[in-house]
């Protein structure tokens, strides 16, 4: 039974309400991915100046950043929100294929931490991503903190996997610990501190840099992923309000055409009673 324009009509309001939310999810994403990649040149410049001073630390000290032999620990940096396609699912399986066993994991996003327990991958140590930019150094900051705090039971590399920089790209992961350092340039300065004391805190400087890089580049992966959900759903609705626009015209035509069809027959009886 062809249902009737007004009743089409209110499907297309209903649409077109949904594309209004779908271009205000779109334009969220976009301002947090501009966001996000706009940081990270910041965090990219503090890090080389760590690592510049690492490679005089490791140099008056005598000693490399070690890391032990061992499995280590695997930090994921996933979705926080919906809406965001099977990005959270690609994650999870890519971490799954990733695992060693006796790899310790964290896992940042409550949607890719979802995804992960579907996956069966067991997770030590959860947080949900940073809404912002701005948030990213603090939940860095606790990251770091339990990475050092697991690192004595989980000795080896600590590797971070996140969403690919390019839209529709695999997930990559990197070894973010222990930082490759270069040879010390120059002269070396004299020291207030220990060489080694020096040496430990600049590699837990290292280690934050790294994970607020992978935080700050999860967080623009993450819209991206968004984005691309919202342009794969607005394209989904221009096809269904096209075919909806079509049956709404079919609908109006069947009722004119039944009204004079009406007309048509009632006129007889009018004459009639005159």
């Amino acid at each position: 039974m062809t249902e009737r324009p007004e009743q089409i009509q209110s499907r297309l309001s209903g649409l077109d309400q949904i594309g209004q939310v779908t271009s205000a999810l779109n334009a969220i994403a976009s301002g947090q991915s501009a966001a996000a990649r706009g940081a990270l040149p910041a965090i990219s410049a503090h890090a080389a100046t760590v690592a510049e001073a690492l490679a005089v630390a490791a140099a008056l000290a005598g000693a490399g950043p070690g890391g032990g032999e061992g499995p280590g620990l695997l930090l994921i940096v996933g979705a926080a929100q919906g809406f965001s396609g099977a990005y959270p699912t690609h994650l999870a399986e890519a971490a799954r294929a990733a695992l060693t066993p006796g790899t310790a994991v964290l896992a940042v996003g409550g949607r890719t931490l979802a995804a992960l327990a579907d996956k069966g991958v067991a997770v030590l140590w959860s947080a949900e991503q940073a809404p912002l930019p701005e948030a990213v150094p603090d939940l860095a900051s606790r990251i770091t903190d339990a990475i050092l705090d697991l690192v004595g039971t989980h000795p080896g590399p600590i590797r971070a996997l996140t969403g690919a920089a390019d839209p529709g790209g695999a997930p990559e992961i990197a070894t973010i610990f222990p930082p490759e350092v270069s040879p010390a340039r120059g002269a070396l300065p004299d020291l207030t501190l220990p060489p080694a004391e020096l040496l430990q805190g600049l590699l837990s400087e290292a280690l934050f840099a790294a994970v607020a890089r992978t935080l700050m580049q999860g967080l623009a992966a993450e819209a991206q992923a968004r984005m691309q959900a919202m342009a794969n759903a607005r394209n989904n609705l221009r096809e269904r309000r096209a075919k909806m626009q079509a049956a709404w015209q079919q609908a109006r035509q069947e009722q004119m055409t039944t009204e004079m069809i009406e007309l048509a027959s009632a006129r007889p009886d009018a004459a009639a009673q005159d």
